[in-house]
């Protein structure tokens, strides 16, 4: 197996260059103390890896412990690339393969992480056009999960555009069944096809999102 997440730290990168992960030492063996203890501070819960929960943008949206744990993990995987390296809005016409109707999740590879580290990651960011999740649901409604290698669903420079996305994946509403999204993945180790993926949340109550670690089996 291997992992799909990035780990996290204080270097981790956000969306707007806004939210921090802080690390601080309790206590520790080496200055007397009986065990080694950490305070962990989000300065919010969508930092990292992590998922977006229709929560997140609906008050009467599911949240991270509304779903059964077969959620959490699938074997019904399709990996796309759609080579990006600027902001721009991801459209259904850029995929140059077909999205297989049994897709439960669908993960996007852009070769944009190779940015992860500078400024262009989240200040010249990829998004995904509204009318990509409209078409998911309508024609794809099996696809419970999307994610990909850049920071966010929602382009840095095109941030109403971003807003509408969203609203559209995580609608409880909607035509179809909403579509969790997860942003900031690490894809660029997959040279083979996906057996199994499993999505590990840090369960925090009826939380609108938060930290994942994905593992994909081969």
């Amino acid at each position: 197996m291997i992992l799909l997440s990035h780990i996290i730290n204080s270097e981790t990168p956000t969306y707007g260059n806004r939210d921090k992960f802080i690390s601080e030492e309790i206590s520790c063996v080496s200055d007397g103390a009986s065990a080694n203890s950490s305070k962990w501070i989000f300065t919010s819960n969508h930092l990292g890896t992590h998922i977006d929960m229709p929560k997140h943008f609906f008050d009467e949206g599911l949240t991270l412990t509304d779903l059964p744990i077969d959620f959490w993990y699938s074997d019904k995987i399709q990996l796309i690339d759609i080579p990006c390296s600027k902001a721009k809005l991801i459209d259904i016409k850029d995929l140059n393969v077909e999205i297989n109707m049994d897709t439960e999740v669908l993960l996007i590879r852009t070769g944009y992480e190779k940015y992860r580290k500078i400024e262009k990651y989240w200040n010249d960011n990829p998004g995904l056009n509204f009318s990509f999740g409209v078409w998911l649901r309508k024609n794809r409604p099996n696809v419970k999960i999307i994610g990909f290698d850049f920071i966010s669903l929602t382009s840095w420079k095109l941030v109403n555009e971003g807003k509408k996305a969203h609203q559209v994946f995580l609608d409880p509403q909607d035509e179809g069944n909403p579509i969790c999204i997860i942003e900031d993945m690490a894809l660029y180790k997959i040279n083979f096809k996906i057996k199994l993926i499993i999505v590990s949340p840090l369960f925090v109550k009826s939380a609108n999102g938060g930290p994942v670690t994905v593992f994909a089996q081969f």
